[in-house]
């Protein structure tokens, strides 16, 4: 049985890749950046912060955060992952490895103007920042509700699994009476096929936690709909830190950096990143 499991796993994986081959041909001119969606780059200190969205956002996720550190006096790099931040088709040409290497190509850059490298990723972008952070010296690390476990996993994966027989996209779901100054550059649905990216994503971050010996922060909102409050604290106790915190954001979305009490987190961020510099 688990053979088989396997195997499927594989055999999809292998297909996935072809057809991305295709796909990218035929999404090619669907690649144009969304206005206010792109990546920025603040020159200011030797202190640099890397700023990582999520999985189908963009980096205008990180605009204010991006803003408040610069006058800070730090470097901060906000990246467009490939395949975000344009349409929906033209991310379903991309895959994991092309976000992982969008993240290290993002701590080089800064690296070329700065002496000391925080990693700090929002949603998914704080798995994306953990795995890279496994492989690479960094000083530091910011994970801002990274999915280590999600709520309905169970049956999120089922209709998952199912949905791959019949659909290339799934519209996306979104708690009501979000706060209504939310305002994000993000995706109405998602490519099928790079929600198995996301999923793979979720688990290479966990397995990377024991090599991670960098001073980290875990934030997570308190009312958070998507991810488990289980996880901070999973993240906290794998990871070998001698520097380690979890905090909990108030009354918040599961992206606060865009909510109304944003400005805690941009305070609670500083504050770690005095501490560690």
């Amino acid at each position: 049985m688990l053979f088989e499991i396997l195997w499927a796993i594989f055999s999809f994986s292998f297909f996935n890749k072809i057809c991305i081959f295709f796909r990218r041909k035929k999404y090619e001119r669907l690649n144009k950046v969304l206005p206010g969606a792109q990546p920025f780059f603040h020159k200011k200190g030797k202190k640099g912060v890397l700023l990582v969205h999520g999985f189908t956002s963009s980096a205008a996720d990180n605009v204010e955060l991006g803003k408040y550190l610069a006058k800070k006096n730090y470097t901060v790099n906000g990246i467009l992952l490939k395949g975000h931040g344009t349409t929906p088709e033209n991310m379903s040409t991309t895959s994991l490895d092309d976000w992982i290497k969008d993240v290290e190509k993002g701590v080089r850059k800064l690296r070329k103007h700065c002496t000391k490298v925080v990693l700090a990723g929002d949603s998914f972008g704080g798995n994306l920042a953990l795995i890279v952070a496994a492989r690479t010296k960094v000083d530091g690390i910011i994970t801002m509700g990274a999915p280590i476990f999600r709520k309905r996993r169970l049956f999120g994966n089922l209709l998952f699994y199912c949905g791959l027989l019949f659909f290339n996209f799934k519209k996306k779901w979104y708690k009501r009476n979000l706060f209504s100054d939310i305002k994000r550059i993000t995706y109405d649905k998602v490519p099928m096929a790079q929600i198995l990216d996301l999923l793979r994503g979720i688990k290479l971050s966990k397995k990377s936690l024991k090599m991670i010996k960098s001073p980290i922060l875990i934030m997570q909102s308190m009312a958070d709909f998507g991810v488990m409050p289980t996880s901070p604290g999973y993240i906290f106790d794998k990871v070998q830190s001698k520097y380690k915190k979890i905090f909990w954001m108030p009354n918040s979305y599961h992206v606060f950096v865009v909510d109304k009490n944003r400005m805690i987190a941009f305070r609670e961020i500083n504050d770690f990143l005095k501490k560690i510099f």
